[in-house]
């Protein structure tokens, strides 16, 4: 895995980025500008622009941006650092717009539509007097994220942290939560879809995610499967995990919810699908603090109901001779397998931690290209990327996720085997392995590379 930085000035919060890559191989990164992890006292969408597959990035664009009242930092300027100041009077002296006046941005969110053209979705918390206090805007690019028209009012009202995702049949897909009153004056976090036959510009009623008493979801992120099923990944803090729904019929009735093997997913999944067919999904873990998680699991998994995530066991060559995966009398672990994985891309060290809320497009190579933001090492948020390959994942070619039970297992015959299956695909590294096997002297290697 290789770790660089997208973005990094240590005079702004730089935080909540989203990741596309246009027909020309154009990254785009967006994000959000402020001085804390709320956007105050003022709040900007940023990009940057990579032509050289995320290596180097240009200079950023600032696309749209709020500031609070002047009544307001008045009032805080005692606690209010120089650079927010300074901040705030820069973004002042460009906003012509009243309604940006005592406004914020929260979490804007990218996808590349079909057509090579860029979408964009932000959700405003608007001033005091406007008639709703949360509304989704959108914003167009035709050139790669060099130029952008917008904002336009997606008439979606009072929903926050918004998702995008194109289905085959050309519908654009939109996720996003709201606080709703229960009977018993509690307030409860409820997640909702809204379907788009024209590309964003008119949209469907909401559809409810089902879910139980105690669960409060938000932040879904949804993707189309091969089969036509839809997957959405929810977060809930209080269950310790993520939870996923699944519907057959476009979206329109979903079943579930179920619990998923996303231990700690307490921040903005990103799901989706890779050349390989597997599900890739990251998200912030927090399970005892912020970390950058990818979960990779098979289309079988997504697709599972109830509350085990478990699928039969495929017979391997490697299995002892005789092994019928099928026999009952079998241990369970002999049986039956979850085909996904876990990996921690990073850590934040910082005692301000933040982070998680990322995301990551599949680049020519079959690597993936990650983008978060965290404190760590720097005085604000900053935004890194992260180069994932799959063997940082697993030593296991693409189709499946495996795991064996390390009893009664042929050991050596087994990692060979497997080991040949993940290298054969390359060329010569097989001839390196077998070199390394040898060893110095002619031992026995210890399958550590050699320096």
């Amino acid at each position: 895995m290789l770790r660089s930085i997208v973005s990094r000035d240590d005079t702004i919060y730089e935080c909540f980025p989203d990741l596309a890559q246009t027909p020309d191989r154009t990254l785009v990164c967006i994000y959000r500008e402020c001085m804390f992890h709320a956007p105050y006292p003022f709040s900007r969408i940023a990009c940057r622009r990579s032509l050289d597959g995320g290596r180097t990035w240009l200079p950023k664009q600032i696309l749209d941006e709020c500031v609070a009242t002047e009544e307001r930092v008045e009032a805080d300027r005692a606690w209010l650092c120089d650079d927010a100041l300074r901040g705030w009077r820069e973004s002042r002296e460009r906003i012509t717009d009243p309604w940006r006046i005592g406004a914020s941005i929260n979490c804007p969110r990218l996808i590349c539509l079909g057509d090579g053209s860029l979408f964009m979705v932000a959700d405003f918390h608007r001033a005091a007097d406007a008639p709703h206090v949360w509304s989704l805007h959108g914003y167009r690019s035709t050139d790669a994220g060099v130029t952008w028209s917008g904002p336009d009012d997606l008439g979606i009202a009072d929903m926050l942290v918004p998702s995008l995702n194109e289905l085959r049949d050309g519908r654009l897909m939109l996720g996003a939560s709201t606080l709703e009153t229960a009977p018993d004056g509690h307030n409860d976090e409820v997640q909702y879809v809204f379907a788009s036959p024209d590309q964003g510009r008119t949209w469907s009623e909401p559809v409810a995610i089902p879910r139980e008493p105690g669960q409060d979801f938000s932040e879904g992120s949804f993707v189309e499967l091969d089969d036509g099923t839809l997957l959405g990944i929810l977060r809930d803090d209080k269950l310790g995990r993520g939870y996923k729904v699944l519907s057959s019929d476009g979206g329109r009735i979903w079943r579930g919810p179920y619990p998923t093997q996303l231990i700690g997913l307490e921040g903005r999944p990103k799901a989706g699908l890779l050349s390989t067919g597997e599900v890739c999904i990251t998200y912030r873990l927090d399970i005892p603090n912020e970390m950058l998680a990818l979960h990779l699991m098979t289309q079988d998994a997504a697709r599972v109901e109830g509350e085990s995530p478990m699928l039969p066991r495929r017979p391997m060559p490697e299995d002892r001779p005789g092994l019928d995966v099928n026999d009952p009398a079998q241990p369970w672990y002999m049986t039956h397998y979850y085909p996904g994985r876990t990996v921690v891309l990073d850590m934040d060290r910082s005692v301000h931690r933040d982070g998680g809320y990322s995301g990551w497009v599949e680049l020519d190579s079959g690597d993936i290209l990650v983008v978060d933001y965290l404190n760590d090492d720097a005085p604000l948020a900053h935004l890194r990327s992260y180069l994932v390959s799959r063997s940082d994942i697993i030593l296991f070619p693409p189709g499946d996720l495996p795991w064996l039970h390390p009893s009664a297992q042929p050991f050596v015959a087994m990692s060979r085997a497997m080991a040949e299956r993940q290298f054969r695909r390359r060329p010569g590294a097989w001839a390196v392995l077998r070199e390394r096997e040898r060893g110095a002297g002619g031992e026995p290697s210890d399958g550590r590379p050699r320096r």
